[in-house]
């Protein structure tokens, strides 16, 4: 696979149904360190006002709320492309609204940074340390999977799978040939440890 991180994406709804709903926060000018953009996991602000972008190297154990779909400014008016330069995304220091994808039920695909092997699959990976900002042309999230970070303790998010679109494509039964030497592959994670949630 190509090296080209789109943060997290959703894939289904493990609740059953086609919807994959999502719920609109608050982004505070203080709480947006640095920008926020399409894909990007996102967490309840401590100092309580809204939401705020789950930085790189935020502890393992940190609790995420969801992953944002949409963004809006101050006004409620969803942000739109200018392009070439400028994407749909809160610059740093800049206040808006997000639509956040916070059940906890929605399992997302995002790329690991290495290469994977099938033994992730029912472990728990963290953020990389690395990846912070953002594709700020086309707007979206350059958050990834960090493949160092697997192990069985408890961490932010759990592998599901290889992702169905890696392999024979969306849709197939990805088997062992999708995994190993490939580097970049895009895995299928869920929200382990959800802000909405005690587990």
């Amino acid at each position: 696979m190509a090296n080209a991180p789109f943060g997290f994406s959703p894939v289904r709804n493990a609740g059953a149904g086609p919807d994959l709903p999502t719920r609109m926060y608050r982004v505070t000018t203080t709480g947006n360190t640095f920008g926020i953009f399409i894909g990007d996991p996102v967490r309840f602000n401590p100092s309580g006002l809204g939401i705020i972008r789950m930085s790189a190297n935020v502890a393992a154990n940190t609790r995420c709320l969801g992953v944002v779909a949409q963004l809006f400014d101050t006004n409620g008016r969803p942000l739109t492309f200018n392009q070439p330069t400028r994407g749909p995304f809160l610059p740093a220091a800049t206040a808006g609204w997000a639509a956040v994808y916070d059940s906890q039920q929605i399992t997302f695909i995002c790329q690991v940074d290495a290469s994977a092997a099938e033994t992730m699959i029912g472990q728990y990976v963290s953020l990389t340390a690395a990846n912070n900002g953002g594709n700020t042309a086309a707007g979206t999230s350059i958050m990834q999977i960090s493949q160092a970070s697997v192990d069985t303790s408890v961490k932010t998010f759990q592998v599901v799978g290889i992702s169905p679109t890696e392999s024979q494509g969306l849709g197939s039964f990805a088997g062992a040939a999708g995994w190993g030497a490939a580097t970049n592959i895009d895995l299928e994670v869920r929200i382990a440890l959800h802000s909405l949630t005690t587990t």
